[in-house]
């Protein structure tokens, strides 16, 4: 190969539109090289709450341009909730596959300034693309001590959503677990029928964690979990069996017996999304919340269609 194509490089214009993709297939409103007022930040995603959150990249070697950089868009974005400067490895400049080399990368970032203000304190942080968009999901309890349902609600509606469109690429599955969850197994509702579903397998998730505290002779989620599906079926019907909780586990142990169907692969894609929301909410919504948590969600016209008045949508509260 020529030297000269050894040595072809990309912009960072372009690695900020496929971050910004990658942000965006993680569940977030991303938008890149937009014009915002008079200025294009390089990434701007809008959380659930309406906050915008402004993102400035460069390579690794760039620090101290890109600081100067954020302290221009504080000035120029005094409503923006956050301002952040994320760093990319030297190595995405040569890879042939730039997306692939990104989506595992180690990128750098930190929170620089909000509402206007530099934050006195900047803590860098590292981690994959997924590891931003999971830190920019809470960024509104970090910052400004906002409810934490909000952010809870962010967290499990983007794993649940994960699970619901692995089912849904499956037909016999989808129809099945659809018509679980509602009598009327409409086509234009399905969907809403799948992410109900997919709620009812996370509630009873968090309730097993919550009961393995209390009680040693249940097994908490990571422990079922190493058997698949069948470990999970079975500590349910064990708390059924000799604690009671039926209604909460009766319901996600059908919906278990239908992805048992399905080929060992689907098991992964749908419960894994699931045990990673229950992981990463378990210390921002207690006992007290996990009832306005659920009805956060349920009410959510765009996130349960029709389905929010069923007995399924009951059965969680």
């Amino acid at each position: 190969m020529p030297r000269s194509a050894r040595l072809e490089t990309i912009r960072e214009e372009g690695v900020n539109v496929l971050l910004n993709q990658t942000l965006r297939g993680h569940g977030l409103a991303a938008k890149a090289e937009r014009r915002r007022r008079n200025a294009i930040p390089d990434i701007q995603v809008t959380l659930k709450a309406g906050d915008s959150v402004l993102l400035e990249c460069k390579w690794d070697d760039s620090v101290a341009a890109l600081e100067s950089q954020l302290d221009g868009r504080l000035e120029q974005s005094p409503d923006a909730l956050a301002v952040v400067g994320v760093l990319y490895p030297e190595s995405l400049k040569y890879a042939e596959d730039t997306q692939s080399v990104l989506e595992a990368a180690e990128l750098r970032w930190w929170l620089h300034g909000t509402r206007g203000e530099r934050l006195p304190d900047v803590r860098m942080r590292s981690g994959s693309p997924r590891d931003l968009a999971d830190q920019l999901r809470v960024l509104p309890l970090e910052l400004e001590g906002a409810d934490r349902v909000v952010a809870a609600a962010e967290i499990v509606e983007y794993g649940v959503n994960q699970a619901a469109q692995q089912i849904a690429q499956h037909a016999r599955l989808s129809r099945r677990v659809a018509g679980i969850i509602a009598e009327t197994d409409q086509e234009k509702n399905r969907a809403a029928a799948l992410l109900i579903g997919s709620l009812v397998v996370f509630n009873a998730l968090a309730f097993q964690d919550r009961l393995s505290a209390e009680d040693e002779d249940v097994q908490n989620v990571r422990e079922a979990w190493r058997s698949g599906l069948d470990g999970l079926h079975d500590a349910w019907r064990y708390i059924c069996d000799n604690i009671d909780y039926v209604p909460v586990f009766e319901l996600a142990a059908e919906i278990i017996d239908v992805l048992r169907d399905g080929p060992n692969e689907l098991h992964e894609m749908v419960i894994a999304p699931l045990i990673e929301a229950m992981e990463k909410t378990r210390l921002l919504e207690g006992h007290d919340l996990s009832g306005r948590l659920f009805h956060t969600l349920l009410t959510d016209a765009k996130f349960t269609g029709a389905y929010y008045t069923s007995v399924p949508a009951a059965t969680l509260l």
